[in-house]
């Protein structure tokens, strides 16, 4: 009688081979539950890049960004002072990185505006790069590390809190000193100081404190932009990003329509709140919980206080008081900022930007367009200041349940702390110190064997069989019929698992199924 052909095909009953059950299909590493360390267990998606997977070029550029951002910026200014000692002939261009320009030739310390306080901008967000590097790299992760705060993470965060905290305490006070010599002394209640935010418009000059002042917290937010694109991606980036494109955008407005008292004034309602909550977060990475939840306290009531009724009463005081009872519309002049005639025209960018854009002109104008922008963009910025107080009065109602403040804007951003690897460029994991010492678990290839039976290919009708050894992976997985599987769980030693992972890759190359010879062989 023809024996069959091996193959897929049709034959008669009697030919037909007994059925028997396909081989057990392979378990992925991938799909295993591994008990591993905490440094060994994945990030979820998006927090990291997979091992194997190519970086993109922007990837690598942000890495190395952020690997150097010191001595990329102790570079660039060694090279702008280079620059100035070395070439003579641009001496007079590289001094306005350096220091102020256009320094009033009638008026002693008063300064007016142009092209050239670009420069200067540019000179402090390399300073505030190198700043913070340096003192995170060097001072506030020491420190974390010398309070004891354990998780890297933690630690990272620790040291950008205390960064943003005494930045911000030191321009708060900074601003207030500047806002009390600048407030009239005809001022006797707080209509009259809000009136006082928009007289003696247009000022062309400003005294060398508060350019300063403005100069750098114009740096400072372009540079918290660069910083939230260099580094890793908070829950609330999108937020965070449309807020500093507001608040720059305010800043670069104001300064050039030479509102800076008013500016002035939007900054220290900001400010204040702004060194209060990192001090709060502080006080948790420190476990002091019920220092904690009092700093917490404090910052909602400054909060409300300082951005919900100083800030909103500033944009009251720009729909009631400009144009009805200071600041008319009008065409003024430049060169003594008196008003020339009543007529505001209705061009925006012109006037707002016109020491940048037309240092020559001798007239700007001031018209509604110009009241209703800054007003709009005022108010765009209460609106998303509005949702995080929505996210804080849910923080407390945490605490009056007896819960601790936490902050709800960046939800499980310190629990992770060690749920993550870091990858350098080569895709190798980087361990911290405190992972390398701790033990390493990983489940491997059971020992116990277990036979199946199924026919040889090609073989007659007679049932042959042919016994084949397959070995079990212990995972959390519906392993089906497999009935004796034995787990051994040890701890191993960084060769041990260097072999376990080598024996892996091979079982996974193409055209060797695990459990065969061929795969075997591929071990060996």
């Amino acid at each position: 009688m023809d024996q069959p052909v091996s193959g897929s095909g049709l034959y008669p009953p009697h030919m037909r081979e007994s059925f028997t059950p396909p081989p057990h299909r392979a378990t992925n590493m991938e799909d295993l539950s591994i008990c591993a360390s905490s440094g060994d267990v994945e990030a979820s998606p998006g927090k990291r890049k997979k091992q194997g997977e190519p970086e993109s070029l922007w990837g690598m550029l942000r890495r190395g960004i952020v690997d150097h951002q010191l001595g990329l910026s102790v570079n660039l200014m060694l090279f702008v002072g280079m620059s100035y000692v070395l070439f003579p002939s641009l001496r007079n261009r590289m001094s306005a990185f350096f220091g102020l320009s256009y320094a009033s030739a009638t008026h002693s310390g008063m300064y007016g505006q142009g092209t050239r306080d670009t420069y200067l901008v540019a000179s402090f967000i390399v300073l505030f790069t190198a700043l913070r590097a340096f003192a995170l790299d060097y001072l506030l992760l020491p420190l974390a590390g010398w309070c004891r705060i354990d998780k890297k993470k933690a630690k990272v965060r620790f040291a950008e809190q205390f960064y943003m905290m005494v930045y911000y305490i030191l321009y708060w006070g900074w601003g207030v000193l500047l806002f009390v010599w600048d407030t009239p002394a005809g001022v006797r209640g707080p209509e009259d100081l809000l009136i006082s935010l928009w007289g003696g418009f247009p000022k062309l000059l400003l005294d060398a404190g508060m350019k300063l002042y403005y100069l750098s917290q114009f740096a400072f937010w372009i540079q918290q932009i660069v910083v939230l694109h260099i580094e890793e991606r908070r829950k609330d980036h999108f937020q965070m990003l449309t807020h500093h494109i507001i608040t720059v955008s305010l800043l670069a407005g104001s300064y050039s329509y030479r509102q800076n008292r008013a500016g002035n004034a939007v900054l220290v309602c900001m400010d204040i709140v702004d060194f209060i909550f990192p001090l709060a977060k502080i006080l948790k990475y420190l476990a002091w919980q019920r220092a904690c939840d009092a700093a917490f306290a404090f910052f909602v009531i400054f909060w409300f206080l300082s951005r919900h009724v100083a800030y909103c009463a500033i944009c009251w005081s720009i729909y009631a008081h400009v144009n009805n009872v200071t600041m008319p519309y009008g065409l003024y002049s430049t060169s003594t900022g008196t008003k020339l005639s009543g007529e505001g025209g209705t061009n925006i960018i012109d006037n707002l930007l016109q020491p940048m854009l037309h240092p020559g002109a001798t007239t700007l104008t001031f018209n509604a367009n110009i009241r209703w922008l800054f007003l709009g963009l005022l108010l765009a910025l209460q609106c998303i200041t509005i949702a995080w107080f929505v996210m804080i009065c849910r923080v407390v109602m945490r605490v009056l349940r007896g819960e601790g403040a936490d902050d709800s804007r960046s939800e499980g951003e310190d629990n992770d702390a060690d749920d993550y690897e870091e990858v350098r460029a080569d895709d190798t994991p980087v361990q911290t110190p405190a992972q390398q010492e701790k033990p390493r678990y990983i489940e491997v290839e059971t020992t116990s064997e277990e036979l199946r039976s199924y026919p040889k290919r090609g073989g007659g009708p007679n049932g042959s069989v042919s016994k084949r050894k397959a070995k079990g992976i212990s995972s959390g997985l519906h392993l089906g019929e497999h009935k004796e599987i034995l787990n051994r769980i040890g701890c191993l030693s960084d060769e041990q698992l260097a072999r376990e992972k080598e024996k892996r890759e091979g079982s996974a190359s193409p055209g060797i199924r695990p459990g065969s010879a061929g795969a075997a062989a591929a071990r060996k």
